[in-house]
């Protein structure tokens, strides 16, 4: 492993590149603090929006720019918690304003001129009268626009999501248009589950867990909103075949003391609670939070095969399981304005997941005719826990010049796991014959230590007019290490004999080192942006147990193209285009057989290949006065598309691994519509329709299959009056065809409830998950010579209670859209009601 850099080595050169990006930064242009006159780059449009009647200042209300010759859709921003906003990136030209808030009227102000000499509008203070409705049947609470449309993504806000309030991040993204979260809490983005997910803009130690492992460390309550980008620009990772999903926590800035403290229980002994502290003196700003969460799950299982080698011979498998988990999490961090143009940020997270499991199965072997020839029972006792620490440091320079940004982020992360495992199998009598075997005892212990570490710097530089260059680069560097030891029970000796032949070590290097660049550019009505990222990966997987290495690099390009054009009467279209990659991880590489179900077993590839993808989208928003429609169509080609794929023997064992196959073909449509019925009610609904096509070769035997699902969702918002909303969702997912089966359709609905009290201090949340108990997984498995029928179950109709309260109206200021957004500095959103 000569190739790959030690801990020691990181930290000894981290300093130096971070010295070397801040000097060639400084360097590339005159000083930032110059007075030199520079030519004209963009405008801004600034002013405040306050309720006519009350003289309150209208929070998150929609301010869109457009242009007097056309009435096309410019740019546009929303309103902080003073009701301010700023409009930047302004071209040259004459404008009006038009403002949209819930309850409120449409409003109109003309007369806004940008021009080279005079760049900065200043529009002062804007009054709106609250419609009729609002005054004489119910006070709207101020929310937020729940989302917006960018030029490469989504903005979800997730203030109005009541039914995962005192949840997780997992119950947050069932809610999120275009994502899935599957029985397992795998989530998936445009049906594809390979999706990478970002802490804050950021990996994290958290995503060293697996599935609904990290999103379930994370309550709702702490979550800003969610950025979902399906064609991500150069700027980021290519990897993850569907795009990044952002979660972005909360983080007060203003001055002095403020928090925000809420505890939530539910049926089922599940409980959880968060602390978010924040203070800021001067030009420093302090911030703490901690969450801790018990959790219990139960559930049950079938399973039914039916072999048809030799004699057809039936296996009937019943499971139950109980689950109690517990976790903490805690972070402190600061950021330091060293000057007006320099500032860094620093922070620290500690995180602890532990779990303890039993799982009772039933195995029932049947003959042709349906009689019991085999009956054993295999109990599973397992304890595991992790431990995580996330170290980031964030540097940003800022310059006279507008828009012109260094930005330097430094993460490394570890994380430890000890797991340990009992099993008994139990042999029955059966039919008045004696047990064919004795009880059989076995014991697993895993040890797992992984590390992680980022450095990526990234430039912004205009160009003048509507026009600018970004470039940076990015090392990324992870080891994965497992050490799996497996114990049988001699009962002649007493003691336990460790059995190599199922035992396992192994470890997982990889290395990626990018560089890139982006040009970005307006054409009157045309927003333009194309970048090219190249990068270079070097893998190792260690399989030390055989002695077996394998290593590969490869150097890969990955273009990207945005383009939107704006239209008269608030309405835009955009296309776009990526390439990504996805690189096989640990688990599908690992050769080593897992033996933890005996008739059925898995085991990685070690010669699996990346899949490369080929990404394309159309999307096309149109607003009107209390509706929004957002249709798009998207294509993905991916070559050496990675899959799941099982086999089975003479003896009916089954051997699941993971093939390259020739190629795979997905395309499909979305449609959100957005729907103001009454000024007390609003209707969200998601429509998305997916088609796949997957041709075989190599072990596939030149499978191919041709598949499709849809999905639908409706969520609809209601104000009571007198500080209570309401919210119902369902949700429908139908059938799913796979290369070997089909997964069956899955539905459900749930309902929650929040009021404001203390003088809008505190909120009172309660909501039940699951109301009809529909929630299930099943699927049907098939192959040459088998045929598997599952089925699972766990408890998913809850009911929760929650309260909330915030210390000096702890809140979140959208005017501050941090570094944690993933925003480009460039990007100009059109945002309205979801």
């Amino acid at each position: 492993m000569s190739h790959f850099l030690n801990i020691k080595k990181i930290l000894l050169i981290t300093p130096f590149l971070f010295f070397s990006f801040s000097l060639f930064a400084e360097g590339l242009v005159d000083s930032g603090a110059s007075s030199a006159p520079r030519p004209f780059s963009s405008g801004v449009v600034t002013g405040i929006v306050i309720d006519d009647a009350s003289n309150e200042p209208l929070m998150f209300a929609s301010v869109v720019l457009h242009n007097v010759a056309d009435s096309s859709m410019v740019t546009g921003a929303i309103t902080n918690e003073q009701g301010a906003f700023v409009i930047e990136q302004v071209p040259a030209g004459q404008f009006y304003v038009a403002i949209n808030y819930v309850g409120y009227p449409r409003k109109e102000v003309n007369g806004i001129s940008v021009t080279p000499r005079e760049p900065v509008y200043e529009m002062g203070t804007i009054r709106v009268e609250p419609s009729a409705a609002m005054l004489t049947e119910v006070t709207i609470e101020a929310t937020r626009q729940l989302m917006e449309v960018g030029l490469d993504r989504r903005v979800i806000n997730v203030d109005s999501e009541l039914t995962a309030s005192g949840g997780t991040a997992l119950e947050l993204m069932q809610n999120i248009p275009s994502v899935a979260v599957d029985f397992d809490g795998n989530v998936s983005l445009r049906g594809s589950s390979n999706v990478t997910i970002l802490i804050d803009g950021r990996p994290s130690s958290l995503t060293g867990l697996s599935g609904s492992e990290a999103l379930e460390q994370i309550p709702s309550n702490m979550i800003e909103r969610i950025e979902v980008v399906t064609n991500p620009s150069a700027r980021y990772s290519p990897e993850g075949t569907s795009g990044i999903i952002n979660i972005v926590l909360k983080k007060e800035r203003r001055g002095g003391y403020n928090g925000m403290m809420s505890l939530n229980a539910s049926t089922g002994n599940r409980f959880s609670g968060s602390l978010n502290l924040n203070y800021k003196t001067g030009k420093v700003n302090f911030f703490a939070n901690y969450s801790g969460r018990m959790f219990n799950m139960e559930g049950s299982g079938s399973n039914f095969r039916t072999s048809f080698l030799r004699d057809t011979t039936f296996l009937d498998q019943d499971s139950r399981f109980e689950n109690a988990m517990n976790s903490h999490n805690g972070s402190i961090g600061a950021d330091f304005q060293i000057n007006s143009y320099n500032t860094l940020t620093f922070s620290v997270m500690y995180n602890t997941w532990q779990r303890n499991s039993d799982n009772f199965t039933d195995y029932n072997a049947l003959d042709e005719g349906m009689t019991l020839i085999d009956f054993f029972t295999r109990t599973s006792g397992n304890g595991m826990e992790n431990q995580g620490m996330n170290y980031s440091l964030n540097y940003r320079r800022t310059f006279d010049q507008k828009l012109r940004e260094l930005n330097t982020d430094i993460v490394f992360s570890t994380r430890g796991m000890d797991m340990s495992e009992n099993n008994v199998q139990r042999f029955i009598e059966t039919n008045g014959k004696p047990a064919i075997l004795p009880d059989l005892l076995e014991n697993t212990t895993t040890n797992g230590n992984n590390w992680m570490f980022s450095l990526q710097t990234d430039y912004i530089q205009p160009l003048g007019g509507d026009q600018k260059l970004e470039f940076g680069g990015r090392a990324y560097l992870r080891e994965m290490g497992s050490d799996f030891n497996f114990f049988n029970y001699n009962p002649e000796a007493g003691s336990w004999v460790n059995n190599s032949g199922l035992s396992n070590e192994f470890v997982y290097n990889e290395q990626v080192y990018a560089a890139y660049g982006i040009y970005s550019t307006m054409l009157g009505k045309y927003s333009l942006q194309a970048g090219l990222r190249l990068e270079q990966t070097f893998i190792e997987a260690d399989q030390r147990t055989t002695n077996e290495v394998h290593k590969d690099n490869y150097l890969n390009l990955f273009p990207t193209v945005h383009l939107r054009r704006s239209f008269e009467k608030e309405q835009a279209l955009q296309v776009s285009y990526s390439r990504r990659i996805n690189r096989p991880n640990n688990r599908f590489l690992n050769p080593f057989v897992s033996y933890t179900d005996p008739y059925d077993l898995s085991f990685g590839n070690p010669q699996l290949k990346p899949e490369l993808i080929n990404s394309m989208e159309l999307g096309y928003t149109r607003f009107w006065k209390n509706t929004t429609v957002n249709p798009s169509i998207f294509y993905r080609f991916t070559e050496g598309m990675i899959t799941r794929f099982r086999t089975m023997n003479e003896e009916g064992i089954a051997y699941t691994t993971f093939e390259n196959i020739n190629r795979g073909t997905s395309y499909g449509a979305e449609l959100i519509l957005s729907q103001q019925i009454f000024p007390w009610w609003r209707s969200n609904g998601t429509f998305s329709y997916y088609r796949q096509i997957i041709d075989g070769g190599g072990a596939m035997m030149e499978m191919r299959t041709d598949s499709y699902s849809w999905s639908a969702r409706l969520v609809n918002n209601l104000s009571l009056g007198k500080g209570w909303d309401l919210q119902v969702n369902g949700f429908y997912r139908s059938p799913v065809v796979m290369l070997q089966g089909e997964m069956k359709a899955m539905y459900s609905a749930d309902m929650g409830l929040r009021k404001n009290i203390l003088d809008r201090k505190g909120t009172i949340n309660l909501r039940v998950s699951d109301i009809f108990n529909t929630q299930n997984f099943r699927m049907y498995n098939y192959g040459d010579n088998f045929t598997i029928d599952m089925e699972r179950k766990r408890n998913s109709r809850m009911v929760f209670i929650g309260f909330t309260y915030r210390i000096n109206e702890y809140n979140n200021r959208r005017n501050q859209r941090s570094r944690e957004s993933m925003d480009n500095g460039s990007q100009d959103f059109d945002e309205f009601d979801m």
